[in-house]
């Protein structure tokens, strides 16, 4: 519907009554379009909304492969499909309950819900391999126990076998299943304890001292890791979080080979 504005011109009186003075008044008259504008406009659209995607493309300068950046509907999200979890309760979790409870009020219901990874599974070829990138984990951190940082060796490990038990479960059970909420918060401390110390020996030895090959694969990391909260999903969560235990894992192999140049 369309809508014109005329001007009508009236004559009223004027305050004294005496004389005659013009008005010009706009009157609105709604119109319907005929069947070819209709026509008309749809093509206009959709040209303007195929130019507006070119444009945003070459704005960026750099446009990502479209299995990288699939379209994200409301139901692929697994939190967005199912909600806030239901099932944090004292027999899911234990003695681990309060802090449960801790992390779910803290992130709306968000942080103990995770990826559906469907058709992934922990005996396809893709399942398979993203579970293999735990072992730069657990390389890493026997590296840096034998050359003398057991501490933090250890953790690194610890956090390379939590994390593959927990993307196992999330692989093999599917969603919605307190077991691998259960497992993810353990997954939150023992990655968590591992950054604060990376952290910690980072601060330690000041900023300068930190090998800029650390700084970047912190960076990509952090990226990745960013990237597969985004796309929550499947293939594409995968790959985005496969990226981030490599990074991380490299991350905290250099900054602990650092540690212990400074501290020799």
């Amino acid at each position: 519907m369309r809508h014109l504005v005329l001007v009508v011109t009236l004559v009223a009186p004027t305050a004294t009554g005496r004389s005659l003075c013009p008005l010009d008044v706009p009157v609105t008259a709604f119109v319907a379009p005929s069947k070819a504008s209709r026509q008309l406009l749809s093509v206009q659209n959709v040209q303007n909304e195929d130019d507006g995607d070119d444009g945003d493309e070459q704005a960026t300068g750099f446009v990502l492969p479209g299995f990288l950046r699939p379209e994200l509907p409301e139901s692929d999200s697994y939190f967005k499909k199912y909600g806030r979890p239901t099932d944090i309760t004292e027999e899911s979790f234990g003695a681990l309950l309060p802090m449960a409870e801790a992390v779910d009020e803290a992130t709306g219901g968000w942080g103990l819900s995770y990826a559906d990874l469907r058709p992934a599974t922990p005996r396809t070829p893709v399942g398979l391999g993203f579970l293999a990138t735990n072992i730069f984990y657990l390389t890493g951190g026997a590296y840096l126990g034998i050359k003398g940082d057991v501490f933090f060796g250890g953790l690194t490990e610890l956090a390379g076998i939590v994390s593959f038990a927990y993307h196992y479960l999330q692989l093999d059970l599917g969603v919605n299943r307190s077991e691998v909420r259960l497992v993810l918060l353990l997954d939150y401390i023992t990655a968590g304890a591992t950054l604060l110390t990376g952290g910690a020996y980072m601060i330690q030895a000041g900023i300068s001292h930190v090998p800029v090959e650390a700084l970047f694969t912190a960076t990509g990391a952090l990226a990745s890791l960013s990237l597969c909260w985004v796309w929550e999903f499947g293939y594409p969560y995968i790959f985005w979080h496969s990226l981030w235990h490599i990074l991380s894992a490299a991350t905290g192999f250099l900054i602990g080979q650092n540690h212990l140049a400074v501290a020799a």
